[in-house]
């Protein structure tokens, strides 16, 4: 299936824990200031720009089909790229790549369901930007930064999902089945938690006066498309479910 290459993939061309956790951080309770308000604003302005990318390559790959191995090479030296780089128009101009990029290997999949049911697409756009604004609000507005616990937790999620898989790998696929589901309803609730659990690390980096809006933005960029895929994969399966009982209850 052409959505195979991204389940569970884009969790990793961001890692949250690439960068030093900063455990002091779990003991601060203040409210956000205005410095940190202005670091939001360009965060989410920057983001925003990044999915108007996104939705330009997978536009594009409607167009003419440019998605493939090159298109993910290129991605993959683009976020490293970001990495190495420390100018900021030039890493703005990279993160905005890394965008259309996205967006091009997405193309597949998004196309592919939008020729057929372009209402589930929409679904799946508008529920991920609902997700995503909720559970940004939740961490914003928290009294106490207990969220950041989440850190630990997601991290030995991903562990379980990478053992799963190697486990899968030697017996042969005979888990592929639950296994799928399980990395696809827990990597939904597991990139949700991560939009919770970055956000207040952009927090409170901002307060600690690491504010490379940029790479924050990054993060949320992955977790958004990381939402996206995995609700647009589950609509389309209820859905495909759902036509499936209709034609056998016609037979019938």
């Amino acid at each position: 299936m052409m959505h195979g290459g991204y389940h569970g993939g884009f969790g990793g061309y961001a890692n949250p824990f690439s960068r030093p956790m900063d455990w002091n951080a779990l003991g601060k309770f203040d409210s956000i200031t205005p410095a940190v308000q202005q670091h939001l604003m360009r965060v989410y302005a920057c983001l925003s720009t990044g999915l108007m990318c996104l939705a330009l390559g997978v536009y594009v790959d409607g167009k003419h089909h440019v998605s493939g191995t090159m298109t993910q090479v290129l991605l993959l030296g683009m976020i490293f790229g970001l990495t190495m780089i420390k100018d900021l128009y030039n890493r703005l101009a990279m993160f905005h790549c890394v965008g259309l990029l996205m967006g091009c290997n997405l193309g597949p999949l998004v196309n592919n369901v939008a020729q057929f049911r372009p209402d589930i697409v929409m679904t799946a756009a508008m529920g991920t930007c609902t997700i995503f604004a909720c559970f940004s609000a939740a961490a914003m507005f928290a009294k106490r930064r207990e969220f950041l616990y989440l850190g630990g937790m997601l991290s030995s999620a991903i562990s379980m999902m990478f053992a799963g898989r190697f486990l899968n790998m030697i017996m042969g696929g005979a888990l592929s089945s639950g296994l799928y589901a399980i990395e696809l309803y827990g990597g939904l609730c597991m990139f949700m938690l991560y939009v919770v659990f970055d956000t207040q690390m952009i927090i409170e980096d901002a307060h600690n006066r690491r504010g490379d809006f940029v790479e924050h933005a990054m993060k949320l960029l992955t977790d958004f498309v990381a939402i996206f895929v995995r609700l647009l994969i589950i609509l389309t399966q209820n859905a495909e479910k759902k036509q499936q009982r209709e034609r056998e209850k016609n037979r019938r």
